[in-house]
């Protein structure tokens, strides 16, 4: 019987990821071709796509009119849209989101945006009846910038879950979480909505509604690279992130921020035991395998020299909204060379705003390219196809 590589994928996805020395793969990753790729690439030798607050939609256009009266062009910034995550998955191959989360333990805290309230919304309606239930809601800003593809964190992961189960083979879908819960100052006729702050007596709900949604299969955690290795980033160094072989079909999550929220979340373990999510922590913590690196113009270098050694790194190609008025490619560029795994863009179809800017992967008519910097020079990107 002649196996394709779906099925042998789907076969190796039975197995968990056990984090074994780069050196024990030495001999047989040492010729690499495409009858090895999968066995011997690794998740940090990839490059993808990813979309910044990948949730959003437009804000309501009358509510931009009737603010623009009292700061004329406050909304300049987030004037920008995603599609339905199912769709940025299968239309442009996205392959890293980012989710805005406040915490709502009771429910209905962002029932009544006060924005929509201004101008009579019509979809206040059907903003109440999903934001009525307890639990982690997903939204951008609150009062203001409410209007989303998926309003709670529940709805969003079970719709890249349910992508992902029918699409077994794909590569992995990084998926990063900001928690918010910044007070926002009153101006003009909007008076906010106080967030509930997010600290070590809520932080871990994060994970809870994660495991409601995935099975524990489903999902890299930082468990399952650390290994037997004495903490996350000497796995990371030593041992390396997981092969195509045993990541495809699978989700993993980082937490965006970091300050008090980043210290709170490594209260219960340094090392992110028995935790859902990578963190952001200072390369050579305990904790750091994962980097957030946003400002690619500053640290391009910097980028380049951490995703040689090992780093999971993600990066932004733009910022609202200045390449999507001017046209701008130098952010762009210098984020598709810098050897980020994760590439984040507002844009990965063409800006409305007059310019065309856009970002597509180089080289390449697939979701994912060899990483410019951490891929064997022998990497071709048919390899990564899904």
């Amino acid at each position: 019987m002649k196996l394709t590589l779906p099925a042998l994928l789907a076969g190796a996805m039975l197995l968990p990821f056990v984090s074994v020395t780069l050196d024990a793969d030495a001999d047989h990753c040492a010729a690499l071709s495409a009858s090895n790729a999968e066995q011997c690439l690794r998740l940090n030798h990839v490059q993808v796509l990813g979309t910044h607050n990948s949730y959003k939609r437009f804000p309501a256009p009358a509510l931009v009119s009737l603010l623009n009266a009292y700061r004329d062009g406050w909304a300049d910034d987030i004037s920008y849209q995603h599609r339905p995550l199912p769709e940025q998955l299968e239309v442009l191959g996205i392959r890293q989101f980012e989710l805005d989360v406040f915490a709502d333990p009771d429910g209905g805290l962002f029932s009544q945006p006060a924005g929509g309230l201004l101008i009579d919304d019509p979809e206040i309606s059907r903003i109440s009846e999903r934001m009525d239930a307890p639990g982690l809601k997903v939204l951008h800003s609150q009062d203001v910038d409410y209007r989303t593809t998926c309003s709670t964190l529940i709805v969003c992961l079970t719709q890249i879950r349910d992508w992902s189960t029918q699409n077994p083979t794909h590569l992995p879908i990084m998926i990063m979480l900001e928690l918010k819960d910044g007070a926002r100052q009153d101006w003009g006729p909007l008076v906010y909505t106080t967030p509930v702050a997010i600290n070590t007596d809520n932080i871990f709900s994060v994970d809870e509604e994660i495991w409601r949604v995935f099975e524990r299969s489903h999902v890299i955690t930082p468990d399952d690279v650390r290994g037997d290795y004495p903490t996350l980033n000497a796995a990371v160094m030593e041992g390396g992130w997981p092969t195509l072989a045993e990541s495809r079909g699978k989700v993993l999550f980082a937490l965006d921020n970091t300050g008090r929220h980043l210290s709170d979340y490594l209260s219960r373990s340094p090392v992110l035991a028995n935790r859902a999510l990578f963190v952001s922590a200072e390369p050579g913590h305990p904790a750091s395998g994962f980097l957030k690196m946003n400002n690619v113009i500053a640290e391009a270098d910097t980028i380049s020299a951490y995703a040689a050694q090992g780093y999971l790194i993600r990066t932004r190609s733009d910022v609202p909204s200045h390449e999507a008025r001017t046209g701008d490619t130098t952010r762009r560029d210098l984020a598709l060379a810098s050897g980020a795994q994760y590439i984040s863009t507002d844009y990965a179809e063409p800006s409305p705003l007059g310019s065309d800017y856009q970002v597509v992967l180089p080289d390449t008519d697939g979701v994912a390219r060899c990483n410019p910097v951490s891929a064997p020079a022998a990497c071709r990107s048919s390899w990564l196809d899904e």
